[in-house]
């Protein structure tokens, strides 16, 4: 397997095209990543049309690292205004924009981008290894009670994202709950909670939900600070983190 991904990597980039491609969807990634709302399965929609000439492993190559680095773009926002890019950067809002106001965001989106590189390495390197016996335990061993106990798993860390209050954790679960059963019962078929519109029928869509918690609430705070005379622009740090720094925060 080892020697399979090396010689792949070889080939791959060895070709100067292949490498114009790859830094292409880096800056392409973080730029896109760091628009609040613009997911990155939007700038794969835009960027489809511009695949068909390329080889099967120059798209993929493209679209993974549009991801990746889209999802380090979009920590970008929510570390220097509290808005996240995209929704998987809202947890990065809680540490990342109080350390803004320290004046030591650079040290926050150096945090950001070693470990969202080291992560996606490791875990990188895990799948290629453990994909295959995973999912055959998973086929044989997996049930209802199983991925009940998932979910629960999911909601009850979900829960302490809150922190020493775990009864506002709870809430906010309790709520993203009720509002993810707005919309049509994908079983039965019946309307829950439209009140009688029919653009509730399709549920309220995650992404603008999430823009609507951070960044609407965001510009009405930063607003209110302003028009009262309260607003301080926080200053922006260049130090980097150093990897004992980040070992102390793990």
């Amino acid at each position: 397997m080892i020697e399979n991904f090396l010689a792949g990597s070889a080939a791959l980039f060895g070709d100067p095209f292949t490498l114009a491609i790859f830094f292409f969807g880096v800056i392409g990634g973080m730029l896109f990543g760091a628009i609040p709302g613009v997911s990155m399965l939007t700038l794969a929609a835009i960027l489809l049309p511009f695949t068909s000439d390329l080889s099967p492993a120059q798209g993929v190559m493209l679209f993974a690292v549009i991801y990746c680095t889209g999802t380090y773009g979009g920590a970008i926002t929510a570390i220097l205004f509290n808005i996240p890019g995209a929704p998987e950067n809202a947890p990065t809002a809680f540490d990342g924009y109080p350390m803004t106001q320290q004046g030591k965001s650079g040290k926050a989106v150096g945090a950001a981008v070693l470990c969202s590189a080291i992560g996606g390495v490791a875990s990188a390197l895990v799948m290629m290894a453990a994909t295959q016996p995973l999912a055959t335990w998973a086929i044989r061993n997996i049930g209802p009670p199983e991925i009940f106990a998932l979910v629960f798993f999911g909601l009850a860390v979900a829960s302490s994202v809150g922190g020493r209050t775990i009864w506002k954790g709870w809430l906010s679960v309790l709520l993203g709950l009720m509002i993810a059963t707005i919309g049509q019962d994908p079983v039965g078929g019946i309307n829950r909670y439209n009140f009688g519109f029919a653009d509730l029928a399709a549920g309220i869509a995650f992404v603008p939900a999430i823009l609507g918690f951070f960044a609407v609430s965001e510009i009405f705070v930063q607003a209110e600070k302003r028009a009262t005379g309260t607003f301080h622009a926080p200053k922006v740090g260049m130090s980097f983190p150093t990897m004992f720094e980040l070992w102390a925060q793990k």
